[in-house]
């Protein structure tokens, strides 16, 4: 009679921590939203969970190991920005992964040029330059963010993203 009110409790318990990780996971999830705007520049649509993975991982021409990811495209007369933002399995994998982009375009084994980095709100911020816009990539907690700009409007884009509150 013991042992079964024992094994209850623990099945109890058990059930309660694996709903507390699908909650937690979920509620992770949940707030990997794109914004709205990014200074001036409008959200005109969206890629979001497994169709973003895809697209990031064809740029990338390979599977990153990301639990969710979205993809959106801003505008504001003819200008653009466009924002990628993946979330690693681990949060440790975000900053092998940002310094993996770095190394790669100092190695001159990308698209991009001109490699350069700034701490920003204490934040590393590098910026490059490739395909006629400027990129910036960085870490924001365990999110890996990397924003392609039109030069016009690269500087306005990023401070809104700088700006805004995980």
């Amino acid at each position: 009679m013991k042992n079964t009110a024992i094994r209850r409790g623990i099945r109890s318990l058990a059930g309660l921590a694996v709903s507390a990780f699908f909650v937690a996971v979920y509620a992770q999830a949940a707030q990997l939203e794109p914004p709205k705007s990014l200074g001036a520049l409008e959200l005109a649509h969206a890629l979001r969970g497994k169709i973003a993975l895809q697209a990031i991982d064809r740029l990338h021409g390979k599977g990153l190991a990301a639990t969710d990811a979205y993809v959106a495209h801003y505008e504001r007369n003819g200008l653009v920005a466009m924002l990628y933002v993946s979330r690693p399995v681990r949060a440790s994998m975000t900053v092998t992964q940002i310094e993996k982009m770095a190394a790669g375009i100092r190695a001159g084994k990308t698209p991009f040029s001109h490699l350069k980095s700034s701490e920003r709100n204490g934040t590393t911020v590098y910026s490059a330059l490739g395909e006629g816009r400027i990129h910036y990539f960085y870490r924001q907690d365990a999110d890996a963010i990397w924003l392609a700009a039109d030069p016009a409007v690269a500087k306005e884009a990023v401070d809104a993203l700088l700006q805004r509150t995980p």
